[in-house]
């Protein structure tokens, strides 16, 4: 049956085909598959015989074999491979020294087998048939699979057995190719990833010591993996060392607010408390803590008990920002949220949120109406209404209601999250921004493309770059290795931007930047 050649997918992701995974055993029960390792130098075993990467023709029939095997069972297309091996300029006759590099690999993999073994000839390319091969990488992908079906136990003993395999670095033979590179890269962030996953395993299975290892192993790198300081200071909690777990906790904060300008999240934050009542009676000495290292301040009693909050919001994007920034609060907790008038109020009525984030125009109705519902429902809910449009009457209509707070949809996140702090019924709140607006005699109609702020602060290039890859979720580590910089030099562009905008956190700058069209992709019409 003739094969043909799936179109191509961009190079730099490797398509993980984890459910056609199949043991490597050939009809008729013969044994002469190929076992191959690409995690470390390249290795090939047939039968008794091994080859090694040096006695496969060289260097180019070597990248064609990996690059086949990167993606085990796909067909790959002639043309990629000619773009690859020569970068994007290959000489004019390209397709012939391929194809002579194939029959190099062919009499090496599988002698006296021409076109029927594992290396296959498919319409327009060539793949490498998983059947035939037993591939390390394979067999990493197949037990991050089964571990994610187990039960903790084994789940923890599958994916330590997953980052054995993993232990060296991927094609240990390629080292000045820029798509091996690239290959090696995004391997090491699921291997991070992995490794991540096995720490917060460990301490589930009470084996601390080794989520502390794991831990540390992660911190090296990158210092502002949250994860990994969770998994460290329960780690280390778990184990009975208070202090250190203390300590430990002290330098999160320090380096997120440093790096980042967030708090911990809420399972460092919990144990930290913890850790303080455990110490609380001891005797241990505490005067080697830092003074960057020393508790948070405690909250207020107004603060004391978390403020559950509800938004209504059509937006998503702007809904999961908000609900991230929220859950970065030691006194705030995002409860859900909602994309319609109707199911809002629905929600608000089964869970009795403290605050509902209204927006006031939404797909089935507006948000005065859906107020006017759960207030009668609730009538200790407290709610903040954002809009970008506000009229006379519609204040007037709030104020009536009980409604909080009037603010504009794009205003700052610090002034979002102390009047969602501080704001009461009977005294509402409106930004002066709002203010302004309806002081205007006609309405200014909504331009049609937005443009950048006048008189904003100004972003280099290279920040704005920055700015976009954080806009999509992209952590400082992700970006360095994007925009091919070093993760120090990252961080100081973060800072600039943080500087600039006069913002605290990532989330906070992508909110401020979005608000004045700074994210816009130029235009080169």
């Amino acid at each position: 049956m003739v094969q043909t050649v799936a179109e191509d997918t961009r190079w730099s992701g490797r398509v993980a085909h984890e459910d056609e995974y199949l043991p490597p055993t050939l009809a008729g029960g013969q044994s002469a598959r190929l076992s191959i390792n690409i995690l470390g130098p390249l290795r090939v075993r047939r039968g008794d015989v091994v080859i090694g990467s040096h006695e496969l023709g060289g260097p180019k029939p070597r990248q064609v074999l990996e690059l086949l095997l990167l993606k085990l069972g796909t067909p790959v297309s002639k043309n990629h491979l000619i773009d690859v091996l020569w970068n994007g300029q290959p000489p004019a006759e390209a397709l012939s020294t391929l194809e002579s590099y194939v029959s190099v690999l062919r009499r090496h993999l599988q002698p006296g087998s021409g076109k029927g073994g594992a290396l296959r000839t498919v319409t327009g390319g060539y793949m490498i048939d998983r059947t035939m091969v037993d591939l390390d990488l394979d067999r990493f992908d197949d037990l991050l699979k089964q571990a994610g079906h187990a039960g903790s136990e084994e789940s923890f003993r599958l994916l330590e057995k997953a980052l054995e395999i993993a232990s060296v670095p991927l094609l240990g033979d390629e080292l000045l190719a820029g798509w091996a590179e690239e290959e090696r890269t995004l391997h090491s962030a699921r291997v991070a990833s992995i490794k991540a996953r096995a720490a917060e395993a460990a301490v589930t299975v009470g084996q601390p010591e080794r989520a502390v290892a794991l831990a540390s192993e992660l911190l090296l790198d990158d210092p502002i993996n949250e994860r990994a300081w969770t998994a460290l200071v329960l780690g280390l909690e778990e184990s009975g060392q208070y202090m250190e777990a203390l300590r430990a906790y002290g330098r999160c904060r320090r380096v997120m607010d440093q790096e980042i300008g967030c708090l911990p999240g809420r399972a460092l934050r919990d144990a930290h408390a913890r850790l303080l009542q455990a110490t609380a009676a001891t005797d241990e000495d505490t005067s080697e803590m830092a003074d960057g290292d020393a508790p948070l301040p405690a909250l207020s009693v107004q603060n004391a008990r978390e403020i559950s909050i509800l938004t209504i919001d059509d937006h998503s994007t702007f809904t999961e920002l908000l609900t991230a920034a929220l859950d970065r609060e030691p006194d705030l907790r995002s409860v859900a949220s909602a994309t319609t008038a109707k199911s809002g109020v629905e929600q608000s009525m089964a869970l009795k949120p403290d605050v509902v984030i209204m927006d006031y125009h939404l797909p089935d109705g507006d948000g005065l109406t859906a107020a006017a519902r759960i207030l009668a429902d609730a009538p200790n809910t407290r709610i903040v209404m954002l809009t970008g449009d506000p009229t006379p009457d519609a204040l007037r209509t709030a104020a009536s209601m009980g409604i909080c707070a009037f603010l504009p949809k794009g205003g700052s996140l610090s002034t979002l999250l102390d009047t969602l702090r501080y704001a009461r019924a009977g005294n509402m709140v409106v930004h002066p921004s709002l203010v302004a607006q309806l002081g205007m005699s006609t309405p200014k109609p909504a331009p049609a493309v937005r443009t950048v702020e006048l008189g904003g602060p100004v972003l280099t290039p290279r920040e704005l770059d920055v700015l976009r890859l954080m806009a999509g979720g992209h952590g400082s580590k992700e970006v360095a290795s994007k925009l091919d910089i070093s993760l120090n030099t990252c961080r100081g562009y973060v800072k600039a931007i943080f500087a600039k905008l006069g913002t605290h956190s990532q989330l906070e700058s992508v909110m401020e930047a979005s608000r004045r069209g700074m994210l816009e992709q130029p235009s080169h019409g």
